[in-house]
């Protein structure tokens, strides 16, 4: 078997990973990507993430030339590729934009997807059963296709398919436009009872009134799209030869990299493992034997790449992003009153576990209130607001860091009891990716606050990309393995709960939920721009 390279296209940056025939690390690269947002609009622009995906495979190739006498790329035959998804972008035949990207975070459309509810008497309870998202839009691709279809006429015109991110990326690896069931999930055309569909439900395109000849074709989770495209070759290092596999959701990879969801039929996961994920966002991932949803909390079931599982997700809102906030706004804020350390100033993160170590559990009394943008599960409410609570005299600011990732990891513990009540079995340990695990004491902090063993992996930051790649070598692979060493075992530490903290957490964790209660029904972001 020969190298394999994976993608990650999300929303700040498109990482790369090399692995060799036996899913060893080789090389990996990374490279930024911008975005705007105001009001109601987030876009990116779709031909500067391309020109990113071009420039990180030269980046990689260039760190694998430094390896074991390769000539960059040159051993590669199959790349695989996820990415954030709910974003859409509208193509031409050549598969070349011609918009720019709706984001996931973009809510306009949101008024036609409440109209299919108000002239469709069915239509809840079609896509509760069959989706099982209601046709809410708040961000969802739906409402990005109705919003480009019906409000820039002109756009839609001149559009043959409408893309997500790694389709896209796909689309321009191999100048094939497909798409998979789950690539398309957040566009709620598909009937997700059956797992491996291949077409959309005409019932439900019917009533969401969607134009059908604007939809790419699906193919199987497993399918090989084309091998590498000439002048893509030439761009990249990548061989010609080299075939490019259906892409996923960047979900998808992170239960693939968590081990809750596996490829191969009759894979059935450790009892009581429970994935997270904490990046911009913390989700929290799972795996079932149905297709269903919870939609009080909601928590729900979509298709992975099993055959014959459906992965469990839940959006738990702002993690490292309100992690980030803190530091960068409060703790090191550059502003009148002063200004970074130089080491601050190139790294918000600089002195992070050391902050964390100053402070006991429990920060002297402090709890940070995550919801700076809304809350998401298991209480989802666009006006909900944070911050912090408890403050006295003695609060210091290695405090405020230490509350603010308590806070994270509290939002999460509180999410953990719906989602185990979903899936019918108590979590007994956690795996975490993202860039929270790169911190021994944000992994020890959420060992403690769940009282849950929380397990790593292997270079955590390209989770994702080596989740996909490993997955593109071979459907079936995975990346870690309960089973002993192997080419696939890539656990990195393990936290085990220390009790006296835990015992702190108790208190905490009822006063947490007690101030969402409180707090809630003064609608602290109602009107104001997030």
């Amino acid at each position: 078997m020969g190298d394999t390279v994976g993608l990650d296209i999300g929303t700040t940056n498109v990482k790369a990973v090399l692995l060799d025939g036996d899913l060893a690390p080789v090389a990996s690269a990374s490279v930024p990507l911008r975005w705007t947002r105001y009001g109601e609009v987030a876009e990116q622009d779709p031909r500067a993430l391309w020109s990113a995906v071009v420039e990180v495979l030269v980046e990689l190739g260039r760190a694998a030339a430094t390896v074991d006498g390769r000539l960059g790329l040159d051993r590669v035959s199959t790349v695989g590729a996820c990415g954030q998804y709910s974003s859409i972008v509208p193509v031409n035949a050549d598969a070349q934009p011609v918009g720019p990207m709706r984001l996931y975070l973009d809510t306009r459309g949101t008024d036609h997807c409440m109209d299919i509810l108000g002239r469709e008497p069915g239509a809840f309870a079609a896509w509760l059963e069959r989706h099982p998202i209601p046709p809410v839009g708040g961000g969802l691709a739906l409402g990005h296709l109705l919003g480009f279809q019906l409000d820039e006429p002109a756009v839609h015109a001149v559009t043959a398919a409408y893309l997500e991110p790694v389709d896209f990326v796909t689309a321009n690896l191999t100048g094939m436009v497909t798409a998979t069931q789950g690539s398309v999930f957040a566009g709620q055309l598909v009937d997700n009872r059956a797992l491996g569909s291949t077409r959309y439900d005409p019932e439900l395109v019917e009533m969401a009134g969607v134009d059908a000849s604007r939809l790419p074709d699906l193919v199987a989770p497993d399918s090989v799209i084309g091998t590498v495209r000439h002048d893509v070759a030439v761009a990249t290092g990548l061989p010609p030869t080299a075939v490019v596999r259906a892409g996923t959701t960047d979900t998808q990879a992170a239960a693939l990299a968590t081990g809750v969801a596996g490829a191969a039929a009759g894979f059935t996961p450790p009892a009581g493992r429970m994935g997270v994920a904490i990046g911009t966002t913390a989700v929290v991932l799972a795996s079932t034997d149905r297709l269903g949803v919870d939609l009080e909390h909601e928590v729900l079931s979509m298709p992975g790449v099993s055959p014959d599982r459906w992965l469990v997700w839940a959006e738990n809102g702002l993690a490292g992003r309100a992690v980030e906030a803190v530091l960068g706004r409060l703790v090191h804020a550059d502003d009148p009153l002063g200004c970074p350390s130089p080491a601050v100033a190139s790294d918000l993160f600089a002195g992070f576990d050391a902050a964390l170590a100053a402070s006991e559990p429990g920060a002297g009394g402090l709890v940070f209130l995550p919801w700076l943008s809304g809350s998401l599960s298991p209480q989802a409410d666009p006006t909900m607001r944070g911050g912090f609570v408890g403050m006295s005299l003695d609060t210091r600011r290695v405090d405020l860091v230490r509350a603010a990732v308590e806070g994270v990891a509290h939002n999460l513990r509180w999410l953990m009891s719906p989602v185990e009540e979903f899936v019918g079995e108590e979590c007994r340990d956690v795996v975490l990716v993202g860039g929270a695990s790169r911190s021994p004491g944000w992994c020890q902090i959420l060992a403690d606050v769940t009282g849950r063993p929380v397990r790593t992996v292997v270079d955590a930051g390209h989770a994702g990309a080596r989740a996909v790649a490993a997955w593109a070598a071979g459907p079936g692979e995975s990346l870690v393995s309960d089973d002993g060493p192997s080419a696939g075992n890539r656990w990195a530490d393990r936290y085990e709960p220390d009790p006296g903290a835990g015992e702190v957490h108790k208190g905490v964790q009822d006063r947490f939920v007690a101030a969402f209660e409180a707090l809630r029904p003064l609608g602290l972001g109602r009107d104001v721009t997030s």
